[in-house]
């Protein structure tokens, strides 16, 4: 059985992080690894963590950047409206003189520079304060002005990682900027949205629009979520961006756009299941949710939904498009007994085929999702009965009880 999700994405990479480290960019590419740690040229699929923050070590043969977003909207965009274009990175900027207007300078800073370039400025009361340069958008910053060119940049670069949550998340960016590119990776395969505006501008302009993938693999503080405070809005009646923004030529389209709403410096950002956050998974029957037995060999079973813990599930890439599903009550992870029709259990994760998932949007593109085994092609998880009930993992029909809604819990 093949089952392809809604669109099947290869996302570039267009970068510059609100706060937390990035990486260095490669010669053709770019990477999420801490700014202080060299880069190491490995395979595409060599994930590793550092600091709790999930980072790509050497995406090779893409030109792009990946990151890690986590810069909330409340803290520090507001101030940028004052913040003045014109040799903006100023000891007088007033940005310098709290904690969230550094935070939101460390992002202009690391936008703005290339890695190994500073500026260390001191607050009112004399205290100095160095930002590093990470992704080199507008290099000439750092002794020049910053023309209307080099403040969209920047404004893009910003917007593209805010989350209103503060919750970070990994992202994969595209965009026409030389530093940046439009080189795609199959470990973010959902394109989430294009950003694009004028923060620096008075009154600013902060604008987003939905890419195809925006209500897929949601996220906390992330377009497609319940997002309060957000600092951009959606300037089109039809908000998605492939009716509405200009494509990028070849390599950048289709996964990217030259211009939206006459901006011509876009970032489009692509994201996948984020492995920190809680979700929780309900049948489309009835809305019974998945839920974790106490110990490891009990049954997966199914229950109204209660927020509990035994309700919450991390879903983390194993590979590209393959996942564990784990038990936020005690890391145990939904496990698939052979043979069709045999139920499903939870079980110390080993890695093992039978352990691992596909996770694919229903064909529908209306939220729900399909879980199906790698071990035995074609078999999916399958609601046994109403709840309480089991989880059976059965031949795929495309039927309801073989569609799950999977929300974030944060």
């Amino acid at each position: 059985m093949s089952i392809s999700p809604r669109a099947s994405r290869t996302s570039s990479c267009v970068l510059a992080s609100f706060g937390l480290l990035l990486a260095a960019p490669l010669m053709t590419g770019c990477d999420g690894a801490p700014a202080d740690q060299p880069h190491t040229n490995v395979s595409d699929d060599a994930i590793s963590s550092d600091n709790g923050l999930a980072a790509i070590n050497g995406l090779a043969a893409v030109n792009g950047l990946a990151a890690i977003n986590g810069l909330a909207a409340i803290n520090g965009l507001a101030a940028i409206n004052g913040l003045a274009a014109i040799n903006g990175l100023t000891s007088t900027a007033p940005l310098i003189d709290t904690a969230d207007g550094r935070t939101t300078m460390s992002y202009m800073v690391r936008c703005a520079l290339p890695l190994g370039h500073s500026v260390t400025l001191n607050d009112h009361n004399g205290t100095a304060y160095t930002f590093n340069g990470q992704i080199g958008l507008t290099p000439q910053w750092e002794t020049g002005t910053c023309n209307s060119d080099c403040q969209e940049e920047i404004s893009a670069c910003l917007m593209a990682h805010v989350n209103t949550t503060g919750h970070h998340i990994g992202l994969w960016l595209i965009g026409a900027n030389a530093a940046l590119g439009w080189g795609v990776s199959p470990s973010y395969p959902y394109q989430e949205g294009s950003f694009f505006g004028n923060v620096f501008s008075s009154p600013p302009q902060a604008y987003y629009c939905n890419g195809e993938d925006y209500d897929l693999a949601v996220v906390p503080g992330r377009l497609g979520a319940n997002q309060t405070g957000a600092p951009y809005t959606d300037p089109f009646t039809n908000g998605a961006c492939k009716m509405n923004c200009m494509a990028a030529p070849p390599p950048g389209g289709p996964n990217g756009y030259a211009a939206c709403k006459a901006f011509k410096h876009v970032v489009t950002v692509f994201r996948d299941w984020d492995p920190r956050t809680p979700y929780k998974i309900c049948s489309r029957v009835n809305g019974a949710c998945m839920t974790a037995p106490a110990v490891a060999g009990g049954k997966m079973t199914l229950a109204a939904a209660t927020g509990a813990l035994n309700q919450q599930f991390y879903v983390s890439r194993v590979n590209p498009g393959q996942y564990s599903l784990c038990s936020a009550q005690n890391g145990l992870c939904l496990a698939q007994v052979t043979g069709p029709a045999g139920f499903l259990q939870q079980a110390a994760y080993t890695g093992a085929a039978n352990q691992t998932w596909t996770v694919v949007p229903h064909k529908g593109g209306d939220g729900y999702y399909y879980a199906c085994s790698v071990q035995v092609g074609g078999l999916c998880a399958t609601e046994a009965g109403p709840a309480p009930g089991t989880i059976d993992n059965a031949a795929f029909r495309d039927v309801s009880a073989q569609q799950w809604r999977i929300d974030p819990l944060l």
